[in-house]
């Protein structure tokens, strides 16, 4: 349970950088990379906050992390 509300919350967490990335459209690639970094901490320190080991945070950050831009690419692909 703890793995799918963690999931939930760092979803969230993607649609605020994706809302960031948005107003910061002329930013160069350098800074939409630390911009990146700097969620993808925040979203991994949230999940281990929440109670999660470790390994299975990292593992969770990144599997959110994919699928959530998996499915944005997809909705933006239908939509165009």
């Amino acid at each position: 349970m703890k793995e799918y509300v963690v999931f939930v919350t760092q979803s969230l967490i993607w649609s605020a950088f994706s809302l960031v990335e948005w107003l910061s459209a002329r930013d160069r690639p350098f800074f939409k990379g630390m911009l990146l970094c700097v969620f993808l901490y925040i979203a991994f320190l949230l999940a281990q906050k929440m109670g999660l080991c470790t390994k299975k945070a990292l593992f969770t950050t990144i599997m959110t992390l994919i699928v959530y831009f998996s499915f944005q690419q997809l909705f933006w692909g239908l939509i165009h």
